[in-house]
């Protein structure tokens, strides 16, 4: 609204007059810092300290371009040293240079960092961050992004509350709520809010007969309330529902929240909180914590800007509020919104010093889904912050783990795995310095434990986070790193020592993406138990066919050399006939000589049926490589019935919702779309694998890669334009959150130019199998990579003749 324009003059006046938000303040802590680091560091952050000066001087001299190109190259060695207070100021001077340039992103971008790092860094409704926030709303408000600009303005005005201990509020705050309250008239105005932008109109025009807004904004408040003033008297007279007609229910009408949520503003423009936040509340009274839904979205955002307005900072039913309206923002991919929710609370807590799991939830909900977006800054400043809020209170925040009182170490662990995230998230986004102080911290802490304690440490986290399915931090996988470097303490004899080991390669590949990490253990752990073997054998074989997994790509050589020797292991001890089982079919997967592999395959069955009783998911296993050679071999009958009973076993044994089920789901419906029956594909798709393919429980990589097998089938025997958009969406989550070593893009790239071609589009075909073709192969070519490059090729061929397919069908994995 063009009246109040002139308020983005003051805002600016307020946050350059400070000289930059954070800098005087950070001087002294950087310099404390930079004494207790090495000599190399020291210089480092001086040398840092000059350059951010400099940038300063710049942006003075109105050389904004000229600063933003000293300050993009200090970003990532700032976020690599991890200093919050240097950091506040690198984007503090971004947001300037950004205005000056009128570069939206990097605007944006410094402010938002800007407004959460004081929030890390500063006490709750410390000046320099309610300023940091206004500066941020008007930047939203020049870009028109109206929901992010709502929730800054929101903490601004929740700023300007009473103090605890009474008093009244300084002259520059007063000028802050003064501005944030016009602006959210504003905001609300736009919404056609009419009845609450005049509260809020009203609010900042009180403030500016107090002399708190320039004469000339003061007189055009006085225009926007007049002309709103008539049309809100009007509507005054109409019928409201009442709090017993707002209660809500499983499908609400529109209609009625819409009645309900003007009753609300009526009765807060009367003064009636109370009345409000009842009306409200009855509209989510059915909603769960973790459950709300887009239907309920505006009432639930109504109920937390009242409760900001009206209730204490530490008042359980706004941290209700927040929980509910945060974790939903996180969930639909708002996560920069979420974290303007989710920072003020966490602040709150930290400075009372008190702990809630649910703001420490929250918090990990937040910064999850903010990596899974690709905005890794914005993750770690909300790990900071919840590994902050888990120590909330604590006399010795940073005391050993051996020092944590009993009802104290389940936290100081989950802060501990909080590093583990963060050094996993820096060692992938090119911070080598903040992974290594972060991976010294976390092996600081495991030093101090006494092995005594190792079961319940490990009840405490890997049993723990095993049966946890909330998309939070820290990870299963976090646990399972940090119990497997304490196991390394233990002795080679202790069998807790090869387990643990085990389940730690297996996070490390299965969840890290880390394959050369993973066979580097495997290698290393397979060294220590041939130096001492004694009544480690059946570890041995274990890791031998975990390692022979994960070189598979890499060196099929190496594989098919260590499942063999898996197998002699396991064919020499007595009743491991599932074993051999298993290692048989392996060696059958290796095999390109088909003779040879039928071979593997009936000498796998005579071992099940000599041996009476062999594992439900190994017989499942044989059983379906049995129906795929039935239809290479074109037993289109004997393969069907051979898949179907597989899969039938499984759900008639109560697995039909476990992980034990995805595999053998995912085969049968290989062979259905093999068969010309799609639908039935999807539907088993549908059914068994995608249930059970959550991120939080498998991991990024394989849910990406369970949602590619269906939508490689669909481009291969029935492609469409929906096919195509999500093997677009695929990609873009691959190329975003999966190690680029991996070959989950190929194999994306190579569904989209099959699906092309089936579509008649040679063009994009072509240009698809190119890019797949140029994208970097997993560290060493195999017989695999050959057969996938052979496909891609052919598929050129067919992208230029579009009647030919010459390219070799694909199975269910995209190979």
């Amino acid at each position: 609204m063009k009246p109040l324009a002139l308020i983005v003059v003051l805002v600016h006046l307020m946050a350059l007059a400070t000289g930059g938000p954070g800098w005087s303040q950070t001087a002294g802590a950087g310099s404390a810092q930079a004494t207790q680091e090495t000599a190399d560091t020291a210089r480092r952050l001086a040398d840092i300290r000059d350059r951010l000066g400099a940038a300063q001087s710049l942006i003075e001299d109105n050389k904004a371009k000229a600063a933003m190109a000293l300050l993009l190259p200090l970003r990532e060695a700032l976020e690599d040293e991890g200093d919050p207070d240097l950091l506040l100021v690198l984007y503090d001077l971004t947001g300037y240079a950004g205005a000056r340039l009128k570069d939206r992103a990097a605007e944006i971008r410094g402010n938002v960092h800007s407004v959460l790092l004081n929030y890390l860094t500063a006490p709750l409704n410390a000046p320099d961050t309610v300023i940091a926030e206004l500066t941020l709303a008007e930047t939203y408000r020049r870009h028109d992004i109206g929901t992010l600009q709502f929730y800054v303005l929101m903490n601004v005005l929740a700023a300007g509350k009473p103090p605890r201990g009474g008093g009244a509020l300084s002259d520059d705050l007063e000028e802050t709520q003064a501005m944030a309250a016009a602006l959210m008239g504003q905001r609300l105005q736009a919404e056609d809010r009419p009845e609450l932008a005049l509260f809020f109109f009203r609010r900042a025009q009180a403030l500016a007969r107090k002399g708190r807004m320039d004469t000339v904004n003061a007189g055009k408040l006085d225009t926007v309330i007049g002309a709103l003033e008539a049309p809100v008297a009007e509507r005054a007279g109409s019928p409201l529902p009442g709090p017993d007609d707002c209660m809500g229910t499983a499908a609400p009408d529109a209609a009625r929240m819409a009645a309900c949520r003007q009753a609300a503003d009526r009765a807060i423009v009367t003064g009636d909180a109370a009345l409000a936040d009842k009306i409200l509340s009855n509209l989510l009274n059915d909603v769960p914590s973790g459950s709300l839904r887009e239907e309920r979205y505006d009432a639930a955002r109504d109920l937390l800007l009242l409760r900001q307005l009206n209730r204490e900072d530490h008042d359980r039913d706004l941290l209700a509020s927040a929980d509910l309206v945060a974790n939903y923002l996180a969930s639909i991919g708002e996560a920069t919104a979420a974290a303007l929710i989710g920072a003020r609370i966490a602040r709150t807590q930290i400075d009372l010093g008190t702990y809630d799991p649910r703001v420490v939830q929250m918090c990990g909900h937040i910064a999850r889904r903010a990596l899974r977006n690709g905005s890794i800054e914005l993750a770690r400043r909300m790990l900071a912050l919840q590994r902050a809020a888990t120590l909330s209170g604590m006399a010795e925040p940073d005391a050993p783990l051996s020092a944590a009182a009993p009802g104290l170490l389940e936290r100081r662990l989950t802060a501990a795995l909080l590093q583990i995230e963060n050094a996993r998230i820096a060692a992938t986004a090119n911070a080598p310095r903040l992974a290594a102080a972060e991976w010294a911290a976390v092996d600081r802490q495991v030093a101090t434990l006494a092995l005594d304690d190792f079961d319940r440490i490990e009840q405490l986290t890997v049993i723990h986070y095993a049966g946890l399915k909330d998309y939070v931090f820290p990870t299963y996988a976090a646990a399972v790193e940090f119990i497997g470097r304490l196991a390394r303490r233990l002795p080679g004899q202790d069998p807790r020592h090869d387990e643990a080991i085990l389940g730690w390669i297996s996070a490390v590949e299965a969840w890290w993406g880390d394959s050369a990490r993973a066979d580097a253990m495997a290698d290393e752990a397979i060294g220590n138990i041939r130096a001492a073997p004694e009544g480690r054998t059946p570890a041995l074989a274990r890791l031998l066919t975990l390692r022979a997994g994960i070189v598979e790509t890499s060196n099929p050589a190496l594989t098919v050399r260590l499942t063999r020797e898996a197998y002699e292991i396991v064919a020499s001890q007595p009743g491991r006939e599932t074993d051999r089982i298993e290692l048989l079919l392996d060696m059958a997967s290796d095999q390109t000589d088909k003779g040879l592999a039928l071979a593997l395959v009936a000498e796998a069955q005579k071992l099940r049926e000599a041996a009476g009783t062999v594992n439900l998911p190994t017989q499942v296993r044989l059983d379906l490589r049995r129906s795929f050679m039935a239809f290479d071999d074109g037993d289109r009958a004997l393969a069907l019935r051979l898949g179907e009973g597989a899969v039938a076993s499984l759900v008639a044994a109560g697995k039909a919702d476990t992980w034990a089920i995805v595999e053998p789901a995912r085969n049968l419906a290989g062979l259905y779309a093999a068969l010309g029956r799609m639908d039935d594909a999807r539907k088993t798709y549908e059914t068994y694998v995608f249930p059970a393919s959550d991120p939080v429980l498998v991991g990024e990589e394989k849910a990406i890669s369970d949602q590619l097998g269906l939508a490689n089938l669909e481009s291969y025997y029935g492609p469409d334009e929906k096919t195509v958009r999500t093997l677009s969406t695929l990609l873009d989550r691959a190329r975003r959150r999966v190690k680029a070593d991996r070959d989950l893009g190929r194999r994306i790239l190579r569904a989209q130019a099959f699906a092309y071609l089936g579509l008649g589009d040679g063009a994009k075909a072509r240009e698809a199998a190119v890019d797949a073709l140029r994208t970097p192969k997993p560290p060493a070519t195999d017989t695999m990579s050959a057969r996938e490059d052979r496909k891609l090729l052919e598929t050129l061929v067919g992208a230029d003749w579009l009647g030919s397919r010459s390219g070799d069908k694909p199975d269910a994995d995209g190979r």
